[in-house]
Protein backbone atom coordinates (compact mmCIF):
# COMPACT_ATOMS: atom_id res chain seq x y z
CA UNK A 1 0.00 0.00 0.00
CA UNK A 2 2.45 2.32 0.68
CA UNK A 3 6.63 2.99 0.28
CA UNK A 4 8.52 2.27 3.30
CA UNK A 5 10.65 5.36 2.78
CA UNK A 6 14.18 5.17 4.61
CA UNK A 7 15.16 8.12 6.69
CA UNK A 8 18.01 9.05 3.77
CA UNK A 9 15.43 9.37 0.82
CA UNK A 10 13.36 11.95 3.46
CA UNK A 11 16.01 13.84 4.59
CA UNK A 12 17.11 14.33 0.48
CA UNK A 13 13.29 15.41 0.17
CA UNK A 14 13.37 17.89 3.02
CA UNK A 15 17.05 19.44 1.51
CA UNK A 16 15.18 19.82 -1.63
CA UNK A 17 12.65 21.29 -0.25
CA UNK A 18 15.05 24.23 1.59
CA UNK A 19 16.77 24.94 -1.42
CA UNK A 20 16.13 28.27 -2.82
CA UNK A 21 14.23 28.18 -6.10
CA UNK A 22 16.64 29.05 -8.97
CA UNK A 23 14.69 33.18 -8.54
CA UNK A 24 16.43 33.37 -5.62
CA UNK A 25 19.99 32.75 -7.21
CA UNK A 26 19.26 34.94 -10.22
CA UNK A 27 17.88 37.62 -7.48
CA UNK A 28 21.74 37.30 -6.05
CA UNK A 29 23.16 37.42 -8.61
CA UNK A 30 21.26 41.12 -9.55
CA UNK A 31 22.37 42.25 -6.09
CA UNK A 32 26.32 41.67 -6.92
CA UNK A 33 25.67 43.37 -10.13
CA UNK A 34 24.00 46.20 -8.96
CA UNK A 35 26.54 46.28 -5.68
CA UNK A 36 29.49 46.17 -8.22
CA UNK A 37 27.71 49.28 -10.59
CA UNK A 38 26.90 51.06 -7.44
CA UNK A 39 30.75 50.84 -6.24
CA UNK A 40 31.58 51.86 -9.96
CA UNK A 41 29.44 54.88 -9.96
CA UNK A 42 30.53 56.12 -6.32
CA UNK A 43 34.14 55.79 -7.83
CA UNK A 44 33.81 57.66 -10.60
CA UNK A 45 31.71 60.58 -8.29
CA UNK A 46 34.86 60.25 -5.66
CA UNK A 47 37.14 61.12 -8.70
CA UNK A 48 34.82 63.81 -9.85
CA UNK A 49 34.22 64.84 -6.04
CA UNK A 50 38.44 65.30 -5.86
CA UNK A 51 38.23 66.97 -9.23
CA UNK A 52 36.09 69.52 -8.24
CA UNK A 53 37.83 70.50 -4.89
CA UNK A 54 40.93 71.03 -7.09
CA UNK A 55 39.05 73.66 -8.94
CA UNK A 56 36.96 74.96 -6.36
CA UNK A 57 41.01 75.61 -4.01
CA UNK A 58 41.95 76.85 -7.37
CA UNK A 59 38.78 79.71 -7.71
CA UNK A 60 39.85 80.66 -3.73
CA UNK A 61 43.35 81.17 -3.96
CA UNK A 62 42.24 83.30 -7.60
CA UNK A 63 39.98 85.51 -5.53
CA UNK A 64 42.81 85.83 -2.93
CA UNK A 65 45.33 87.14 -4.76
CA UNK A 66 42.72 89.38 -6.83
CA UNK A 67 41.89 91.03 -3.47
CA UNK A 68 45.38 92.19 -2.95
CA UNK A 69 45.00 93.80 -6.17
CA UNK A 70 41.75 95.49 -5.50
CA UNK A 71 41.97 98.93 -3.74
CA UNK A 72 38.01 99.53 -3.35
CA UNK A 73 36.87 97.82 0.43
CA UNK A 74 33.91 96.81 -0.89
CA UNK A 75 35.29 94.84 -3.43
CA UNK A 76 37.70 93.17 -1.24
CA UNK A 77 35.11 92.13 1.45
CA UNK A 78 33.06 90.63 -1.42
CA UNK A 79 36.03 88.74 -2.25
CA UNK A 80 37.45 87.55 1.07
CA UNK A 81 33.63 86.27 1.65
CA UNK A 82 33.51 84.48 -1.64
CA UNK A 83 37.33 82.91 -1.01
CA UNK A 84 35.94 81.59 2.12
CA UNK A 85 32.92 80.67 0.85
CA UNK A 86 34.75 78.46 -1.70
CA UNK A 87 37.84 77.14 1.08
CA UNK A 88 35.00 75.95 3.66
CA UNK A 89 32.75 74.09 0.76
CA UNK A 90 36.05 72.57 -0.81
CA UNK A 91 37.06 71.42 3.22
CA UNK A 92 33.43 70.02 3.48
CA UNK A 93 33.56 68.11 0.62
CA UNK A 94 37.08 67.07 0.51
CA UNK A 95 36.99 65.82 4.07
CA UNK A 96 33.86 63.33 3.02
CA UNK A 97 33.71 60.79 0.38
CA UNK A 98 30.79 60.62 -2.34
CA UNK A 99 28.75 58.19 -0.41
CA UNK A 100 28.54 60.21 2.73
CA UNK A 101 27.63 63.38 0.87
CA UNK A 102 25.31 61.64 -0.80
CA UNK A 103 23.55 60.15 2.13
CA UNK A 104 23.49 63.85 3.74
CA UNK A 105 22.15 65.10 0.40
CA UNK A 106 18.90 62.51 0.80
CA UNK A 107 18.75 62.99 4.82
CA UNK A 108 18.19 67.11 3.70
CA UNK A 109 15.87 66.07 0.41
CA UNK A 110 13.33 64.16 2.90
CA UNK A 111 13.39 66.74 5.68
CA UNK A 112 13.20 69.50 3.30
CA UNK A 113 11.13 68.89 0.07
CA UNK A 114 9.74 72.16 -0.43
CA UNK A 115 12.91 73.58 -0.69
CA UNK A 116 14.73 71.80 -3.01
CA UNK A 117 11.89 71.76 -4.85
CA UNK A 118 11.46 75.24 -5.03
CA UNK A 119 15.68 75.92 -5.76
CA UNK A 120 15.76 73.32 -8.47
CA UNK A 121 12.79 74.96 -10.16
CA UNK A 122 14.79 78.22 -9.43
CA UNK A 123 17.93 77.26 -10.97
CA UNK A 124 16.01 75.75 -13.88
CA UNK A 125 14.25 79.27 -14.69
CA UNK A 126 18.23 80.81 -14.16
CA UNK A 127 19.71 78.61 -16.60
CA UNK A 128 17.21 79.22 -18.94
CA UNK A 129 17.49 82.90 -18.63
CA UNK A 130 21.17 82.72 -19.08
CA UNK A 131 21.13 80.08 -22.03
CA UNK A 132 18.48 82.31 -23.74
CA UNK A 133 20.93 85.90 -22.76
CA UNK A 134 23.88 83.72 -24.78
CA UNK A 135 21.75 82.92 -27.91
CA UNK A 136 22.17 79.34 -27.70
CA UNK A 137 18.74 78.58 -27.28
CA UNK A 138 17.73 80.51 -30.19
CA UNK A 139 20.26 79.38 -32.45
CA UNK A 140 18.68 75.91 -31.96
CA UNK A 141 15.36 77.05 -32.69
CA UNK A 142 16.43 78.55 -35.76
CA UNK A 143 17.73 75.06 -36.69
CA UNK A 144 14.53 73.22 -36.33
Amino acid sequence: MGSVKTRGEQRTRETARRQPPPRGKARRQLEQLSGRARERMLERLDDQRDAFVRALEDTAHGLERATGRNPSSLTQRMLETGGRALRGASTHLGGHSAEELLAQAGRQVRQRPGWWMTGLLGAGLLAGRVLRASGVVEASEEET
